[in-house]
């Protein structure tokens, strides 16, 4: 149940933190620069969870005309889902990022 559970939800933190971190890196120290930082981090983040969704069902030997279906835009939508809805894990972590940035900025003042 462990790895089943908690592993799954560490890596997410930790990769919602790393994804957050890298695109603070990416944006302007500025308000506008945190909301692009939050959308963009978002965006990969849904991203990468599909992807990440896809190489689970993959690891169990289905093969990929099953995983997408008859209709591959169906499949594709079904995966995204599931980035979205792991959002649940990784939205607080990528969120404290967020709007913890201005504390790390250089030379833009909140």
């Amino acid at each position: 149940m462990i790895a089943a559970l908690a592993l799954p939800t560490l890596v997410l933190f930790a990769l919602a933190v790393a994804v957050a971190r890298g695109v603070e890196a990416l944006v302007p120290e500025t308000p506008a620069g945190l909301a692009l930082q939050a959308a963009l981090s978002a965006v990969a983040l849904t991203l990468l969870s599909a992807a990440a969704f896809a190489g689970l069902y993959a690891a169990g030997d289905a093969p990929l005309s099953t995983l997408l279906g008859a209709d591959p835009r169906g499949g594709v939508m079904h995966f995204l889902g599931l980035g979205l809805k792991s959002a649940l894990i990784w939205a607080p972590p990528m969120l404290l990022v967020v709007v913890t940035a201005p504390r790390r900025w250089r030379h833009g003042r909140w």
